[in-house]
């Protein structure tokens, strides 16, 4: 049987490094634990005709309706220009080289008249069940496309971000879709929670498949940098001027330089009469190598959390909405990590030694988590009477299931 890999990877406009390396992270375990599997090229329906290459070139053509707002993006994305174009093509040289992807490009409609011809499929990690006000839910990401009917369906590690579904509009269409899954399971607790409380689905708590390797697993694509001697800040989405600042000191204080990885370029004079580098032309390899070789990270990404905790790194959790990166690091006993500007914070150091205690134990669990779904559901797929039987009671039977492979998963349940 084969597996179909869907999740936020090549299609995105902010250009993240860890949305390419979480599916090749998962794309690896699945083949390591010798399950045929592709990766399937989706475009997000809230991708829309955006160039991603030339942000630029496509705000000339499509201004954004408030002009303050249209002006600080053309005035980011020309002085980015070369730099996104050389970000855009080191992200795609990477899944060129290490996916095992469809042929064909799709979208939601696609898929509702074009097979890929997987048997189960798997929506994996990265906030793929938020709610967008202009498009709503994306039924590719909730595997609800006509030629996935009686195929197998399986959630691992979603994530909703730092929206809620809060009115009744949303939280019924919510229900109707995460219930015909075959299998849930969440990366953070309150998804976990919501759906055990509000639906007829049954969620269980993972790790974001970045979490599924142990750091020799990412050594090979290490690209280590020039510069030594420094303490490392990485922000996404959000502005976080406050942090940038709160590193800069920390870096004075220390003896060390400050680099930055963003794309807002301002923050190069923070605090003002500062100057540090702010780098933007990256590949997956270099951002990894960054990290890697970092005296210490400040951060409000949640997958450099994860990789901090990896790649034993001292770091730093400034603020960013909704609650991932603070269930990241409750999760491993590291809330003193989390930094508040202008507060004093914790500044001894990580016992890896604990950390990797935990980590090893939530990886097993997760393990198993996985591995077991992917089996009931290809029991199920097998047999035509448990499938015919599965579909006519529905949200029970499945609820069952789940419930089943929940008490018999050594471990998971301490994840809360």
């Amino acid at each position: 049987m084969k597996i179909g890999i869907i999740s936020i990877n090549a299609h995105t406009k902010v250009l993240n490094f860890a949305s390419p390396l979480h599916s090749y992270a998962f794309q690896q375990f699945l083949t390591k634990k010798g399950y045929d599997n592709v990766i399937i090229d989706y475009k997000p329906v809230y991708y829309g005709g955006m160039d991603v290459r030339h942000p630029y070139d496509h705000y000339l053509k499509h201004p954004d309706k408030n002009p303050e707002k249209q002006e600080k993006l053309l005035a980011k994305w020309k002085y980015w220009y070369k730099e996104r174009e050389g970000r855009f093509d080191k992200i795609q040289a990477f899944i060129d080289k290490y996916y095992v992807t469809t042929d064909k490009c799709y979208d939601h409609k696609l898929l509702d008249t074009e097979d890929p011809g997987c048997d189960i499929y798997i929506c994996a990690t990265d906030v793929i069940w938020k709610y967008n006000p202009k498009n709503g839910f994306d039924r590719g990401f909730f595997l609800d496309c006509k030629t996935m009917k009686g195929k197998g369906k399986i959630a691992y590690a979603a994530s909703r971000g730092a929206s809620t579904y809060n009115n009744d509009k949303k939280k019924k269409k919510f229900d109707t879709l995460v219930s015909d899954f075959d299998f849930v399971s969440t990366r953070e607790k309150s998804l976990y929670e919501y759906i055990n409380e509000n639906t007829y689905a049954h969620a269980n708590l993972v790790l974001d498949p970045v979490f599924l390797h142990d750091e020799d697993f990412y050594e090979p694509l290490y690209r280590k940098p020039e510069e030594e001697g420094y303490v490392l800040v990485y922000t996404v989405m959000n502005e976080t001027p406050e942090l940038v600042e709160e590193a800069y000191r920390f870096a004075q204080a220390k003896g060390l330089k400050l680099i930055e990885l963003s794309e807002d370029y301002q923050n190069a004079h923070i605090p003002e009469g500062t100057e540090h580098p702010v780098i933007y032309d990256l590949g997956v390899e270099e951002w990894l190598g960054y990290m890697k070789y970092a005296d210490y990270i400040f951060t409000n990404s949640f997958h450099c959390c994860c990789f901090s905790i990896i790649m034993h790194k001292e770091f730093f959790a400034g603020p960013r909405p909704g609650d991932k990166v603070d269930w990241v690091i409750e999760m491993f006993g590291l809330t003193d990590r989390r930094i508040k500007p202008g507060e004093e914070f914790a500044v001894q150091s990580i016992d890896f030694e604990r950390i990797d205690a935990i980590r090893k134990k939530y990886q097993k669990a997760s393990e198993h988590y996985i591995v077991k779904a992917i089996e009931k559901t290809k029991t199920r797929l097998k047999h035509p009477k448990l499938r015919k039987l599965s579909r006519r009671i529905g949200r029970g039977m499945k609820r069952r299931l789940n419930i089943e492979v929940r008490r018999g998963t050594d471990g998971i349940e301490k994840l809360i």
